[in-house]
């Protein structure tokens, strides 16, 4: 399954929105589109209609819609243990993981030198400033994917409250909860996001966008659905964190139009000879 977000579509509508005024005004002065233009607009719907974050739970959906090659984090470094306030805490071979916040609580967050990686998100509390995020500084990748993520039993025999634990990817947010189809938090109407506790291990959760991710951070879900999340914090396993490097990128929408435009300019020359 893969989902667009509200954001998502809102771009998609703007998108065709352009569409059709550049067509409007090309064949309203030439009474019909050049090849040439017709082909970048059709190229620039194709670039700008796709989402900018698409979320993934197949693993094979995901693996067949990157291009570029996948690098495994698979943390089994030797443990360490990261304190509050701390940048570039290395947690594999390229990626490594700041701690904002935590001065009241920073974990445990590293290594467990078991082939994991523990982690902890603190509410982001509009009255305290106790909260504790975790930023993942990775390669500039296309897209990247959690494996594994999981209760940390090694502190509570319960599962994994999914609805505490949030993602924000090239600035747009979700609920873990809400990838999953578990609960809606775009439409809670400012209730409360339903509580969804998970005793087994969630297999797959993948990203990709159309612009190039440097990183992603996890944090309280109360980020994501103020007030509509309860609970103060949240501790997870992590199995490994799979990165899809960039493609050669595809031309700018804005220099596909300017190569329409020219194409126009050549044709007209062609006819005044």
């Amino acid at each position: 399954m893969n989902v667009l977000n509200k954001k998502t579509a809102i771009r998609v509508r703007d998108t065709f929105r352009m569409g059709a005024l550049l067509l409007s005004c090309f064949v309203g002065t030439a009474g019909a589109l050049p090849i040439p233009v017709a082909g970048a607009i059709a190229v620039i719907f194709s670039i700008n209609a796709s989402a900018a974050v698409i979320t993934y739970t197949d693993q094979s959906a995901w693996e067949a819609a990157i291009s570029g090659s996948i690098l495994i984090e698979d943390f089994n470094g030797s443990a360490s243990s990261f304190s509050a306030n701390s940048n570039g805490n290395s947690i594999g071979t390229v990626t490594t993981v700041d701690l904002i916040g935590g001065d009241g609580d920073a974990g445990p967050t590293g290594l467990t030198g078991g082939g994991f990686f523990q982690g902890e998100v603190d509410s982001s509390s509009f009255t305290t400033g106790d909260g504790l995020d975790l930023d993942f500084n990775i390669s500039s990748a296309m897209g990247f994917a959690l494996i594994g993520l999981q209760n940390d039993s090694t502190t509570y025999s319960d599962g994994l409250d999914l609805e505490e634990i949030g993602i924000i990817v090239n600035g747009e947010d979700f609920l873990i909860s809400d990838i999953l189809g578990l609960t809606d938090s775009s439409d809670n109407g400012g209730e409360s996001v339903s509580t969804v506790n998970s005793d087994a291990p969630i297999p797959f959760i993948g990203f990709i966008s159309d612009s190039a991710i440097s990183g992603f951070r996890l944090t309280h879900g109360d980020s994501v659905a103020p007030y509509g999340v309860s609970g103060g914090d949240e501790e997870f396993y992590l199995n490994e964190l799979r990165i899809a490097t960039v493609p050669v990128p595809a031309p700018a929408p804005l220099a596909l139009i300017g190569l329409g435009l020219a194409a126009i300019g050549f044709t007209r020359r062609r006819k005044a000879a």
